[in-house]
């Protein structure tokens, strides 16, 4: 089969080590392997570029090659790879950062990585320089960003919080596509609502806002446009770690192919609601289900007429 499309995920891989109903496991995590595993499904090519250390596990990145992912863009750096503990109680979810890898600037990325290609950057910890996103912006197609990794602290026993960065303000204002969940742009803006945090960030500088609150479905923000998108409808709810990775990456892959913020809106609420169905990767499905679960979203989204 041709994949007709490549797309580039830059920030770290983590190892991250899962702590649940007192059951503890490591995982292979963050945005840009979520991202990459999903663009796979779309009948997308990825390419990550990121950085790990020498204890980054071989199987990991064996596992992704084997499936398809570019992997000539990971760095081996003498700093130990990023590592989280997240610590689930019922529905809190705690975040602990372990170690974390240097960072990757734009002396680490080759054009022909971006260049003309969608780049969906996923900072877990602040670890993308301002100089690596100016460059991508500039030989990108489009160029979405997640605020998350812009705008978590960390506490002096590795407890991660989430606070204003003039970082995020940066980022945000050289992205075509910027996604939130609602609770992020509560702590940077200090806006509880979807719709006004939506607007917020498009005047920082984003061209599109996707602001989402998990089953609550989400927002589709433009200067000119208020989408509101539901959640599609899933079958039970066991794991939403990576849930607005996928979100945003379905959304920016299928806006780049279709122009249409309506269908890439459906099809990132639906592939998203097959991922927090199982752990991990394994709720990720290929496009035609995401496509047919996909219709009943696209049959409700509204426009919200401001006033």
């Amino acid at each position: 089969m041709v994949i007709p499309l490549e797309a580039a995920f830059i920030g770290h891989m983590v190892i991250d080590t899962v702590v649940k109903n007192s059951e503890m496991r490591k995982a292979l995590g963050g945005t840009v392997v979520y991202g990459a595993l999903a663009a796979l499904k779309h009948n997308v090519r990825p390419i990550v570029i990121s950085k790990v250390g020498t204890d980054f596990p071989d199987e990991y990145l064996m596992f992704l090659s084997r499936l398809g992912v570019d992997i000539a863009g990971v760095r081996i750096s003498d700093k130990p790879s990023t590592r989280f503990k997240l610590v689930y109680k019922g529905e809190e979810r705690k975040l602990y950062l372990m170690a974390r890898c240097e960072d990757i600037s734009s002396f680490d990325i080759k054009p022909q990585s971006v260049e003309n290609k969608p780049v969906i950057v996923g900072a877990v910890i602040g670890e993308i320089t301002k100089d690596a996103l100016q460059y991508v912006a500039e030989k990108s197609s489009i160029l979405a960003i997640d605020v998350q990794g812009f705008i978590r602290q960390v506490g002096e026993k590795g407890e991660v919080t989430l606070v204003p960065s003039e970082r995020a303000a940066e980022a945000i204002s050289l992205a075509d596509v910027v996604h939130a969940e609602l609770y992020e742009a509560k702590a940077m803006l200090g806006i509880d609502d979807p719709v006004k945090a939506g607007k917020a960030l498009i005047e920082l500088g984003a061209s599109i806002a996707l602001v989402t609150e998990g089953v609550k479905g989400g927002y589709v923000v433009t200067k000119e446009r208020v989408l509101r998108v539901p959640a599609a409808s899933t079958n039970r709810v066991v794991d939403p770690t990576g849930a607005g990775d996928v979100y945003t990456t379905v959304f920016t892959i299928e806006y780049q192919k279709s122009g249409d913020m309506i269908h890439a809106a459906a099809m990132a609420s639906a592939a998203s609601s097959f991922l927090v169905e199982k752990e991990g990767v394994s709720g990720l499905k290929p496009r035609w289900q995401v496509k047919r679960r996909a219709e009943e979203v696209l049959a409700a989204i509204e426009e919200i007429k401001e006033t």
